[in-house]
């Protein structure tokens, strides 16, 4: 009976995972809305909620517009910038906000809306000035990104911050209450299938599966590691300028060293200023994990180790990997890799591929470490307690009230 309640249970899963497109929703306001009687800390959300949501957000008095990128995921709210802050700064300067992690097909509700009376108009200067009403509009990103598809993710993102901040800025000068909804038309990492409507995840793994992408790449002659970045990495002298490492006549030359178990080194080399200048990637292997300790860097016969700002490392089997920037230093060098970078070691697979990365975010922070040990503690007293109670023992033999009394002769 078990078994076919899990295979109902599983097969349920599957299909909600292939009939939904959700996508992260953040709102933000200026002035006295609706949006400050929400809680903190959001659910996910079904078309037909958030087109509720958009409802109670709406007055007379409050302007809604809803922003909307072409494709959105939670790995872009987590996207840092060169200076480590987070590529959209708009949310981050605002207190008042909510993020919503999963919204099934927002651009929907905003059709919905149509129907219940809603006038549902695309932004511009001009839309709440010559028009009265319920109106509510949105505004695609989209349309006025003439970028080259040469950028990175990280510029396109920045340019539309800008975009967003500029719209925000806008209306609550113009407007006393204004309620702004940042959100997508569809998860990148969920598409359509060909064959049907149906929605499919697609893999987070395949980084460097797609060959028009592969600006940097090195997988080494064995086929034991896979090294993948966006963009070519930079390099900075004494707080000298960025300078990139172009690849030299010689970069097919990738080198291997694993004369140890424990110790992989890849290597190749670049150009700078036409001079070579050689990489070499030490991955360190332990028990159940490895590591990226290093970068020799080697330039006019010196070599000097370049250690990762941050840890570098995953679980054996799986791959790390970091929206950028990545950054290798000592006293005088920096090496950065401002775009998408990933690395793993010690393949488990025939074919150069990624496995999938590891998580970043630790799971069990601090506050829930402490939680779990005085719910622990609390659940050992009341055990303890209810075991002591259970044991308690009434008298089981009494006195006949019919029968004759004890009598005790005391003399004097």
């Amino acid at each position: 009976m078990s078994y076919y309640l899990i295979l109902v249970l599983g097969c349920l899963s599957v299909l909600s995972l292939s009939s939904t497109n959700e996508v992260p929703t953040i709102a933000i306001s200026c002035g006295n809305t609706q949006l400050e009687t929400l809680p903190k800390y959001q659910q996910s959300m079904n078309t037909l909620e958030f087109k509720k949501l958009l409802l109670s957000l709406w007055d007379e008095d409050t302007k809604v517009v809803m922003v909307l990128e072409n494709e959105l995921s939670l790995e872009d709210f987590t996207m840092k910038g060169t200076d480590g802050r987070s590529l959209f700064k708009i949310f981050e300067n605002i207190e008042d906000r909510r993020f919503f992690p999963s919204v099934d097909q927002p651009e929907k509700a905003l059709e919905m809306l149509s129907k219940n009376g809603f006038t549902v108009k695309s932004y511009n200067a001009d839309t709440y000035t010559n028009n009265s009403g319920k109106i509510i509009t949105f505004a695609d990103l989209n349309d006025n990104n003439h970028d080259s598809n040469d950028d990175s993710r990280q510029s396109i993102l920045q340019k539309h911050n800008n975009d967003v901040s500029k719209i925000f800025t806008a209306l609550c000068t113009q407007y006393k209450n204004v309620v702004l909804l940042f959100s997508g038309k569809m998860n990148p990492w969920v598409e359509k299938s060909e064959a049907s409507n149906a929605h499919h995840l697609v893999t987070r793994h395949l980084m460097a599966a797609n060959d028009k992408s592969e600006i940097f790449k090195i997988v080494d002659p064995k086929g034991k590691s896979l090294i993948y970045s966006a963009s070519y990495p930079t390099v900075s002298v004494n707080n000298g300028p960025d300078t990139p490492l172009e690849p030299s006549s010689s970069n097919t030359n990738i080198f291997l060293d694993d004369s140890r178990e424990s110790l992989l080194k890849v290597g190749t080399t670049f150009s700078v200023n036409n001079t070579k200048v050689t990489l070499r990637f030490r991955f360190e292997r332990l028990t159940f994990t490895w590591e990226l300790k290093s970068i020799e860097y080697e330039h006019d016969d010196i070599t000097v180790l370049l250690s990762p700002k941050q840890q570098i490392g995953a679980q054996k089997g799986l791959s790390y990997f970091s929206a950028g920037p990545v950054i290798f230093s000592n006293d005088s060098i920096v090496l950065k890799f401002d775009d998408k970078f990933q690395v793993q070691p010690w393949l488990t697979s025939e074919s150069p591929k990624f496995s999938d990365p590891q998580e970043q975010n630790s799971f069990f922070t601090p506050p829930i470490l402490a939680g779990l040990f005085v719910t622990a503690i609390m659940l050992f007293i009341v055990t303890w307690g209810i075991t002591m109670i259970m044991d308690i023992k009434t008298m089981d033999r009494f006195d006949d009230p019919k029968g004759k009394t004890i009598t005790i002769n005391v003399a004097e």
